[in-house]
Order: C-alpha cells, then structure tokens, then sequence
C-alpha cells in the first residue's frame, strides 16, 4: 500500500466518521440520541461525576448537559444522587439498565477494534497506539485554543483566494 503524509487527515477523517456511524448505529438501536449514547460511555467508562464536569467532558453547555441527564433519568438510565462529600453538588451515575447498555456498547466495541486487529503484529500495534495517543494530544491541543482557532478560522474565511496566509506552516 502507498500511503502518503497527505494521506493520513482524509484517512483520520474517514475513521471519525465511521466513529461517527457506529454511535448513530447505537443510539437508532438503543432508541437513544448520540448525546445520550456519549453520556452512556462516558459514565460507564468514567463512573459518576457532576453534571457539570460530565457537560464538559462531552463538549456540550452545563443546561444542555442538566437536560441530557433528565432525558436519559425519565428513561432509566441514569440517577442523580447526592455527592458524598459535597453537599451542594450533584452526581450523575447510571442505573442498573444505563450500566448494562454501556457494558454490551463498551464490549462490542472492544469486540469489533480487535477483530480488526486480530492479524497485526504486536510491535505495529505498540506503534499505533503512540500515533493514536499523539494525534488526541494534538487534535486535543487545538481544541483547547479556542481564541487561536477563532483568529484562524476568520482570518482565513476572510483572506483573499491566492494570498498566502503568513502563519500557514506556523506551529498552532
């Protein structure tokens, strides 16, 4: 196979949106929004947080992660209860049912990464869990210059077609 450097955005793009694919797969199944899907995951993998930690951690606003926790409550998947320490604050955790949904989501995933897997050598998967770990770090990095990325994004909506942009190679 010839693969490029140029290659590899439209490749992580691809497997994005099969990411993509494959949470719109479980909520249709799950009768679910992704946003509850995510939040599924999230708490199964992370255990009970505040609502408010749990928003930023999904990238959504604290009301919209307050109605997110009261959709997936009136389904059953989910519970506040009191913090054991806090007394002002709020967890979030999963019911019995919300545990079960993100045990078989969790394993099916586990389940499809390494069957397609199955057939790599382990020194290549070593390789590719450094190339996954920098590409988060850095997709992570500019996510979190929101102000940077502003100042990119309208400056170069705003740039005339053909006028090389002085900051284009420049570290983000």
């Amino acid at each position: 196979m010839d693969t490029s450097r140029t290659d590899m955005p439209d490749r992580m793009r691809d497997l994005v949106l099969a990411v993509d694919a494959y949470r719109r797969a479980f909520a249709d199944v799950l009768g679910l929004g992704v946003g509850e899907v995510l939040t599924l995951a999230d708490l199964g993998r992370q255990g009970a947080v505040p609502v408010s930690l749990l928003a930023v951690r999904l990238g959504v606003s604290a009301p919209a992660g307050t109605a997110l926790v009261d959709r997936m409550q009136t389904r059953g998947l989910a519970v506040r209860r009191p913090h054991p320490t806090d007394r002002r604050s709020t967890l979030v955790d999963l019911t019995p049912r919300g545990r079960r949904a993100a045990a078989i989501m969790g394993r099916l995933f586990r389940e499809d990464v390494h069957a397609a897997l199955q057939d790599v050598p382990v020194e290549h998967l070593d390789e590719l869990a450094d190339m996954l770990d920098r590409l988060a770090a850095a997709l992570r990095h500019r996510a979190g210059d929101v102000n940077h990325l502003r100042r990119r994004l309208l400056r170069e909506d705003s740039a005339e077609p053909g006028v090389p942009d002085p900051d284009e190679g420049a570290p983000a």
